[in-house]
């Protein structure tokens, strides 16, 4: 009775466990099971959309931090000119330090953002080759690919998006390490308003 399934009457003779030999797909498909699970299943898609979200905070946090430092433009200039020399070169050398930082973060997270996917061979894995066929012409030329053919298509859309997102981590990595800069420096300016402002 070992090996059965006892759920109930008439299971008796049901295999409680699959074998290797049950499992084994038909001839054929054994050689395309994995790569087509690998090709068809690769989450990319997702890895632009979120170095996009990071590029975008980043662009929100540069706006944030310029916008401060602009509606505190004067005092930071009565800060320059009333607490003596030393004071007006900290003052002076830390707001060129936040503002070129910020810039440049801002820059940089926006190229990120804006970076295009790179070129691929024309296939019907791509949403613009999909849009410029017919909905009858799409579907007559999917439906005469074979399986070489669709898992091709696949994989070459899945390395220009991957591309396409490791160009953007990139910058948007670059991005980041200035604002890790550039935020000390901004709080140690408003830190500086508050204390001799």
């Amino acid at each position: 009775m070992l090996g059965r399934d006892r759920r109930g009457p008439g299971r008796e003779d049901v295999p409680a466990v699959v074998t290797e030999t049950q499992a084994r797909p038909p001839d054929g498909t054994a050689s395309i099971l994995g790569p087509g699970r690998l090709g068809y299943y690769t989450p990319v898609h997702d890895q632009p959309i979120l170095a996009d979200r990071k590029a975008m905070f980043i662009l929100g946090a540069s706006g944030l931090m310029a916008s401060v430092l602009l509606f505190f433009s004067g005092p930071l200039g009565a800060l320059v000119h009333e607490r003596g020399t030393a004071a007006a070169v900290f003052v002076i050398a830390d707001v060129t330090c936040v503002a070129a930082l910020v810039l440049a973060a801002a820059v940089m997270a926006y190229y990120a953002y804006t970076r295009p996917v790179p070129a691929m061979p024309p296939n019907f894995a791509w949403f613009r080759i999909i849009a410029q066929t017919s909905r009858d012409e799409y579907e007559r030329q999917v439906r005469a690919l074979d399986h070489p053919a669709a898992l091709r298509a696949m994989l070459h859309y899945n390395y220009s998006i991957a591309s396409q997102a490791a160009h953007k981590f990139k910058w948007v990595n670059r991005s980041l390490r200035c604002l890790r800069v550039a935020i000390p420096l901004w709080m140690v300016l408003l830190l500086a308003l508050a204390v001799w402002g």
